[in-house]
């Protein structure tokens, strides 16, 4: 039997008795407090000594993470699907030593003719069906990546499918055809008991599927090596996906590292109490200026391009408008009776981590 053969059938059994469930957070692994960014790293086959691996990928030994990074996702193949990352167990012996939350990746590639011939006939799409022989494929590399955590106690939640052009085993010229494949891999994850992110940033998405919305997917976001790479990592957070999907990991290249950091999404805000609550006690009124003021205007809903942090003529109307909604004395002057109504003194839900939604902790 094949070694190909043999991991697919490790991986069905997997199926059949059902995914392991992730662990509990340790002891020594840090439970995540709503509100506070992580950073963290991900590392694969080219973090495995030099020398191993396929010709095409012969890994590098570059450096492991910084006793810094918070979390580690390691890569489960040695580039190319069907080929498994040469030291992942040693990868992950490392994160269950140094007690790091964990999460896996995997590269996704269009699977060769010998492949197809193997797998594309078998799997969840019968074989006359559209594009089975590619979605049953990308199937099977979803399990032989199942059987490989599986082989080494790797029980992580969630799975980052990597998208992106591929110079060693390129992707097809037809979209579809793509689309398919990832089909495939997508729904071997989740008959496995796995939840999924995609990995890509916008040219590389669009360069293997196109304008593929993906928007109930949770997405990954890299920017590079760039000199302001945290910044520009976390700049990420806050912009629009290439999948439509809600950005949850703004990656960057910090020499030879991979290193990445959480958006709010994904770790949360601590409940904090109402902006206005330290005003209360002294007043607001005209001419005043900050932060303070900049609470009151957007306590008073007015439009973004008049939240300026000056209280002057504009917000004043605005305060006198409120006041007379509410049978307040006309003053033009917040006092605590104003405040109070705009919510001072009150506290802002704060929202859970999600960390455990992502990542494994040992």
């Amino acid at each position: 039997m094949s070694r190909l053969a043999r991991a697919l059938v490790l991986a069905l059994a997997t199926v059949l008795t059902g995914p392991l469930l992730p662990a509990p957070p340790a002891s020594g692994a840090a439970a995540p407090v709503p509100g506070v960014r992580l950073t963290g790293a991900d590392i694969s086959w080219p973090n495995c000594p030099k020398g191993m691996g396929i010709p095409s990928r012969r890994t590098k030994g570059l450096p492991m993470p910084l006793d810094s990074a918070a979390f580690a996702i390691v890569g489960l193949t040695n580039g190319p699907g069907f080929v498994r990352n040469p030291c992942l167990a040693d990868q992950v012996a490392w994160v269950r030593e140094e007690q790091r939350w964990h999460g896996a990746y995997a590269m996704t590639t269009f699977p060769r003719k010998r492949e197809r011939t193997a797998y594309g006939g078998s799997g969840p799409w019968a074989p006359d069906a559209p594009w089975a022989a590619l979605t049953n494929t990308g199937y099977a590399q979803a399990l032989f990546n199942v059987a490989s955590m599986r082989e080494v106690a790797m029980d992580v939640p969630l799975v980052w499918v990597d998208v992106e052009p591929y110079p060693t085993h390129p992707w097809s010229g037809s979209r579809r055809a793509n689309r398919a494949v990832i089909r495939g891999v997508v729904r071997g994850y989740e008959d496995s008991g796995y939840r999924v992110g995609f990995y890509s940033y916008r040219g590389g998405w669009r360069a293997v599927v196109g304008n593929w919305r993906k928007s109930a997917y949770p997405t990954w976001y890299p920017v590079g090596a760039e000199p302001d790479g945290y910044v520009q990592a976390r700049s990420r957070c806050r912009l629009p996906s290439f999948s439509g999907g809600p950005v949850m990991l703004g990656q960057w290249v910090d020499g030879d590292r991979d290193r990445n950091v959480t958006c709010a999404r994904l770790h949360g805000r601590a409940e904090r109490p109402h902006p206005l609550t330290s005003v209360l006690g002294s007043t607001l009124q005209r001419g005043n200026s900050g932060p303070a003021v900049i609470a009151l205007q957007r306590a008073m809903n007015m439009r973004p391009t008049y939240v300026t942090g000056w209280f002057g003529a504009r917000t004043e109307r605005v305060l006198l408008a409120f006041q007379r909604l509410r049978a307040f004395p006309e003053t033009g002057v917040a006092t605590d009776l104003e405040l109070t109504d705009l919510g001072a003194g009150s506290w802002t839900p704060g929202r859970p981590s999600r960390v455990p939604e992502f990542f494994t902790a040992y």
